[in-house]
């Protein structure tokens, strides 16, 4: 099995996996990206390490609420601040379904969420999801428009990494 890193594709050269049986692909994480994801790396806090990732990442934990993102989300989705990025995800991403009285997560649309249903899958199976398309109708000030997005997803501890593209 052909195995490449879901972040930056590059080839990841693991002997555990057997190549010469199947020749599909498979994606995880290449030890690059995984450092910059790690907690402490040469001093810097798992933070500093975010802000380097070039593209938005958020971090999800397992009840669906963003633990923190980077500051290239931050700038794109208009959380001036961390503090504003630790709820639910889908009010991070001012989904139209998280305003309604039944709440994030627990809506009729929710079920049916790409992003939900992605990070949930690499939750429950460890599975990697990679440039899946989505929609996401999300509120601002005027109006509400649809935000189309590729989301890739890897489990890294007890989070999931969200990337958007």
């Amino acid at each position: 099995m052909k195995l490449i890193c879901a972040w930056c594709g590059v080839p990841i050269d693991r002997p555990e996996y057997r190549r010469d049986l199947e020749p599909a692909t498979s994606h995880g994480m290449c030890s690059s990206c995984s450092k910059a994801l790690s907690v402490q790396e040469h001093g810097a806090s798992l933070q500093q390490h975010l802000d380097t990732i070039p593209v938005p990442v958020l971090l999800i934990d397992d009840h669906s609420s963003v633990v923190t993102m980077n500051v290239r989300a931050s700038d794109i989705l208009g959380k001036k601040s961390n503090e504003e990025a630790t709820q639910l995800f889908g009010r991070v991403f001012d989904c139209i379904h998280s305003r309604t009285p039944e709440g994030c997560g627990r809506n009729i649309h929710c079920a049916g969420c790409t992003i939900r249903r992605s990070v949930r899958k690499t939750f429950d199976t460890g599975e990697p999801q990679v440039a899946i398309p989505a929609t996401l109708s999300v509120t601002n000030p005027d109006d509400i428009s649809e935000a189309v997005l590729a989301v890739t997803t890897v489990k890294i501890g007890e989070l999931v990494v969200l990337r958007i593209d």
